[in-house]
């Protein structure tokens, strides 16, 4: 009956991240769900890796389909970068399936190649846009990726240095499968270092409702993808096996500062179970407001200040760094704080293990 229960969790949790993909990014998989005409009306017009000069002298190179982008946070960013008299004279942005309000806030970097030579452009470093990381990320990345075809270059920038995604990939399996069959406290502390090391601060892999609502809505991308399939599966399978909070307690790099942190000080603050039950309930409803943000595609930028952003240092705010900081200080007298009252990813797994 247990394993029952914990299969029809799962169905309707996919159900509903499946009915906020469609609302907020209108696809489902890779498919655009509502005005088809015009995603096929952009389609012809642009043309996989395309470079030409325009009438005026100036060349344009289309982005779209180039080796080396990336998708953003709904689907393909393809660019027209104008290059006059050797110089990048304008960006423009292409239609693509971003929501509005992220990347806008994302497109503000694009004035920052204008003026610059194509080998400037290409060694120029910009950084992320809080509020608007795969947008962003995107964007930086494809216009590289534009500019290396000008400048007939072999580097493959799309996959942003893909050997880090091995090795984040190798740090994730050993999560994955390592702790079902040793337990021991050594192993487990190297584990979370690893975690927090390379998935968190070095690579930026880890779920996030940005993440899962991303492949729901555009499919899964390789070799990145394996590291989001291997995380997906012991979050939301493993529990069906008998393993619950697999993910959180083994790979999360969130979720391993907070057990590190908790080691620092043996004192810990007894909550009563009033309080605990109190917090717990806060914890459920504040993932149902934020779930039901999503279906009606209303202030879904929410998803951008999830903690997680604290790892990319460079491009998360001040405040949600601080805010990590607090929390990851706080486990060392509460256990696990954020993941135990807050975390909307963390409710959303726990959601699909029972949601009795």
């Amino acid at each position: 009956m247990n394993r029952i229960n914990g299969i029809l969790s799962f169905i309707l949790v996919i159900i509903m991240i499946a009915t906020a993909s469609v609302t907020v990014n209108k696809s489902l998989l890779g498919f655009k769900i509502g005005d088809t005409e015009k995603g096929n009306e952009v389609t012809e017009k642009a043309e996989a890796g395309n470079m030409m000069k325009s009438a005026d002298g100036s060349v344009v190179i289309n982005t779209k389909g180039m080796k080396g982008t990336v998708n953003g946070y709904a689907g393909p960013v393809p660019l027209e970068i104008y290059i006059t008299d050797g110089k990048i004279t304008e960006i423009k942005p292409l239609e693509n399936s971003e929501t509005p309000a992220f990347f806008n806030r994302a497109s503000v970097i694009l004035d920052q190649w204008k003026g610059r030579t194509p080998e400037e452009g290409r060694a120029l470093k910009v950084d992320g846009v809080s509020g608007a990381t795969y947008s962003s990320q995107a964007i930086i990345s494809n216009v590289k990726a534009g500019l290396d075809t000008y400048l007939g270059s072999k580097g493959n920038h799309g996959t942003a240095m893909p050997w880090k995604l091995w090795v984040a990939l190798a740090v994730t399996l050993l999560a994955a499968v390592v702790p079902i069959f040793v337990h021991n406290r050594i192993y487990h502390n190297v584990q979370m270092i690893l975690n927090i090391v390379v998935l968190g601060f070095w690579c930026g892999q880890y779920l996030d409702y940005a993440l899962v609502l991303k492949y729901m809505s555009s499919g899964f991308l390789f070799p990145a993808g394996l590291i989001a399939i291997v995380m997906l599966i012991t979050a939301f399978i493993y529990p069906l096996f008998g393993r619950p909070q697999h993910y959180c307690n083994y790979i999360c790099p969130l979720g391993s500062a907070q057990q590190l942190t908790a080691q620092i000080c043996k004192y810990k603050i007894h909550i009563s179970k009033r309080v605990l039950n109190g917090l717990d309930w806060f914890r459920r409803i504040l993932w149902g407001v934020l779930m039901f943000l999503l279906w009606i595609d209303t202030f879904t930028g929410w998803m951008d200040y999830e903690l997680f952003q604290a790892f990319m240092v460079e491009s998360a705010p001040w405040y949600i760094i601080m805010t990590a900081g607090i929390f990851i200080a706080l486990s060392a007298i509460v256990a696990r704080p954020y993941c135990r009252f807050v975390c909307p990813i963390g409710s959303l797994i726990k959601r699909s293990e029972n949601m009795g």
